[in-house]
Order: C-alpha cells, then sequence, then structure tokens
C-alpha cells in the first residue's frame, strides 16, 4: 500500500538533538568537492567525547583540503520509507588523520561495520557547526 505525502514538515535540529541522533546510525558521508562539484565518500562513524570518529577511504579531494587546514563536512541522515519521517544533519569543522597506532586501533574498534583496507583512514573531526532537519510526511487530506 502506497502512502500519498501532501506536505512535508521540517523542523530544526538542535546541536545536542543531532549528535544524539547521529549515535544511531554508523553510515555517513565524506562532502568534498571534485572538480568544481560535489562528491560523497562513504565514511563510518562514532561519537567520542563530542567528536566525530569517522573511517574513511581517504581521497586526493579529502587530503587536499585537510593539508590546506580547511574544515570537512560528514553527512548524516535517516529515512523510514514507510512512514516518510526521519532527520538529516551536516557536521563541519577542523579534522585531523590519526596516526597514533594506538587510538586507531582503538576508534577502528568502537566503529562498527567496517574493515581497515588499503587507504583507509582514521579521521577525528571536530563539529563547530551543526545543522539539520527532523522531518515528517504528512499524509493528503481526505
Amino acid at each position: 500500500m502506497s502512502i500519498d505525502f501532501a506536505q512535508v514538515r521540517l523542523a530544526p535540529l538542535l546541536r545536542a538533538e543531532a549528535l544524539y541522533l547521529l549515535g544511531d546510525i554508523s553510515i555517513g558521508f565524506v562532502i568534498c568537492a571534485r572538480g568544481g562539484m560535489t562528491a560523497r565518500q562513504a565514511g563510518f562513524h562514532a561519537l567520542e567525547r563530542g567528536e566525530l570518529v569517522i573511517l574513511t577511504v581517504m581521497t586526493a579531494e579529502l587530503e587536499a583540503l585537510m593539508d590546506n587546514g580547511l574544515p570537512i563536512t560528514y553527512l548524516a541522515e535517516s529515512v523510514d520509507e514507510t512512514t516518510g519521517k526521519g532527520w538529516y544533519a551536516t557536521f563541519t569543522g577542523p579534522a585531523e588523520v590519526i596516526i597514533d597506532p594506538l587510538l586507531r586501533r582503538h576508534y577502528q574498534k568502537i566503529v562498527p561495520g567496517f574493515e581497515a583496507g588499503p587507504g583507509t583512514r582514521v579521521l577525528r573531526l571536530r563539529p563547530q557547526l551543526i545543522d539539520g532537519h527532523r522531518f515528517q510526511r504528512l499524509a493528503a487530506g481526505p
């Protein structure tokens, strides 16, 4: 059975709410510019002490951003296709590649669902700007 949606209601997420919701999922995307366009690089994440730990494959674009000291953006979202309810949030801030072997192993253990391979890096993102919305699709009236 298909639901006919007439409207979408958006409600801004508070910082604490966005971080809380982020803890319920483990997959998101690192956003980078590539050739004048925006590209998404898959990542697996966990929260630790208000910081976002991301395991992802390092791309040349992501490496260039970080080498230049520019902030990175991580996008996460969750949508229930049956009800149309969900949320999305972006987390932007300075990030660093974790190179300490003990810390890297620790982070690889707390980030679920990801097996490290060639080109995989552990990033620690300190979100300074968090933006997002909770949304609900409202059923059409009779």
